[in-house]
């Protein structure tokens, strides 16, 4: 697909054409199909990207190999870590890695596959205390004490919104349907709080497609969604999975019945939405954009929008889920 875009080319001062297409990419020996999107500049015909394109680029093919191989995700490796309650020197020295490796890996570098894979496996506990039993010796007698309980003790700290985050997300896994997406309850809540706050009072209909085209836009500029969410193609457009129950349960979202259209409708509103520190710069950009651009829609303009979109028509029928590759063709936005 080519579109011209609002860019002077930097080699001309020209016009610029944005293509997004598929192409075969090499990591590590192995073949992968990657989203790739580049600028063409139209009076020398010559290549290039902008930073945004290659991270989509690089956040593909990353994607892909991780789930390949079973290597967890940077948010998924601090989480493991902050589980257990130890720091970097403490979990390197116990898995055998370099002094500053795992805040690396926690940064984003790729593990290999031998080391995410044990990486993956220590999500049991019972596989760590093994390890740092193996390893007692690297240890102080006192700290070797302290770590043996704080990760003996990790499935005590439950989250009180886990049964939550099972009923919305079910579990960790990552693929095109969820956008790759860091799945966190608490980053959820501040997704909606953010919409909601920045548009103004909106009905839930119409969220439902502002959080659609916030995560899919998202991912089209990042290869990552926001939430993690899965949306399927229903009467009204595309929903989020258990959206009900995630905006009957999100902290600080008022809910209030007004009459309209001869029924009786809840209107959302958040006016209290803190820093929302768990959405980065870039997302919170990405979200920016898309209630600007749709803020005057009305529910039925949005829902009509939305129809036209090539995920929705191609999901429809079935009530399918739509994936998010279909976010390189959005009409809207």
């Amino acid at each position: 697909m080519e579109k011209y875009i609002d860019m002077k080319s930097p080699l001309t001062g020209g016009r610029v054409k944005e293509v997004s297409t598929m192409e075969e990419k090499i990591f590590r020996k192995e073949k992968f199909r990657v989203h790739v999107r580049y600028c063409v500049c139209e009076d020398s015909g010559e290549q290039f990207t902008t930073t945004e394109q290659d991270i989509l680029q690089f956040n593909d093919l990353y994607s892909q190999y991780r789930i390949r191989h079973g290597i967890p995700f940077p948010d998924e490796i601090k989480d493991i870590r902050q589980k257990y309650g130890l720091n970097y020197s403490q979990i390197s020295r116990i898995l055998g890695f370099g002094a500053n490796q795992y805040a690396k890996y926690e940064s984003g570098e790729i593990p290999s596959e031998s080391n995410g894979k044990m990486i993956a496996a220590i999500k049991d506990k019972n596989v760590l205390l093994g390890l740092l039993k193996g390893c007692k010796d690297v240890f102080l007698p006192s700290e070797y004490d302290r770590i043996f309980t704080s990760v003996n003790m990790s499935e005590m700290k439950e989250d009180e919104y886990s049964p939550l985050y099972h009923i919305i997300f079910r579990d960790g896994s990552r693929n095109i349907f969820n956008g790759y997406g860091y799945k966190n309850i608490y980053k959820l809540f501040d997704m909606v709080r953010y919409i909601v706050n920045k548009h103004g009072d909106v009905f839930p209909t119409k969220l439902n497609k502002l959080m659609f085209y916030a995560d899919f836009y998202h991912y089209r500029k990042t290869g990552l969604s926001i939430s993690g969410l899965q949306y399927r193609a229903l009467n009204f457009g595309p929903v989020p999975d258990h959206y009900a129950t995630i905006y009957d349960n999100v902290p600080g979202l008022e809910k209030r019945l007004i009459k309209a259209h001869d029924m009786v409708s809840t209107l959302l509103a958040c006016h209290n939405i803190g820093d929302c520190d768990s959405l980065s710069d870039s997302e919170k950009e990405s979200i920016d954009y898309v209630v600007e651009k749709l803020r005057s829609f009305t529910v039925s303009q949005i829902i009509k929008s939305s129809h036209e979109e090539t995920g929705w028509l191609a999901c429809s029928t079935a009530h399918a889920h739509i994936a998010y590759d279909e976010a390189f063709d959005l009409k809207l936005l």
